[in-house]
């Protein structure tokens, strides 16, 4: 490689590129009166899976629930299954994203087509692959059956599956520090 430096700097642009999506998004004006010390208990909704789910889905899943939980608890509330006073529904979906970035003469010189005619266009180039999960969270008030609070927060996913609980927990970290604001 004739310049290191640029290669840092194109590793260094690609990972704030793939983790820049970590804010939590929460609907403006909805929530702003949610206070969670109204509520003394919660539980989970049932969660679904995919039809095809992979090889550590019910793990990961579980893995949210124990996380969820001790937020839930370190702000008092404790989880009661039979009638909570707060119920939690999880929706989690994962795609497959392409980076891109866009042509420039200093990297992509122009390309000769014959008989002295050279073109050049600006156009998307694939740089790199990942998956990018989104985990909305919806807070239910479990007498009224309305929804309390929503927030979504999308990430990119690590390629590595021992990875995955790491990023899992900076998720949950993000929304319950939403919750709290």
């Amino acid at each position: 490689m004739k310049n290191p430096s640029i290669f840092v700097l194109f590793l260094f642009a690609l990972t704030i590129a793939c983790s820049g999506k970590k804010y939590v998004t929460v609907p403006e004006g909805i929530f702003d009166d949610f206070d969670l010390a109204e509520y003394q208990t919660f539980d989970f909704f049932e969660t679904t899976g995919p039809e095809e789910p992979g090889t550590n889905f019910n793990q990961n899943v579980q893995f949210l629930q124990k996380t969820i939980t001790e937020k839930m608890e370190e702000r008092g509330l404790r989880r009661e299954r039979s009638n909570p006073d707060l119920k939690i529904n999880l929706g989690m979906t994962v795609q497959d994203k392409v980076q891109t970035r866009e042509t420039n003469l200093a990297t992509d010189p122009f390309m000769y087509t014959g008989q002295r005619n050279y073109t050049w266009s600006v156009r998307e180039v694939p740089v790199n692959t990942y998956k990018e999960g989104s985990l909305t969270m919806h807070l239910v008030d479990n007498k009224s059956n309305e929804a309390v609070w929503i927030g979504t927060i999308d990430r990119a996913l690590p390629n590595k599956e021992n990875n995955l609980p790491a990023t899992i927990q900076d998720a949950v970290d993000l929304l319950f520090a939403k919750i709290d604001n």
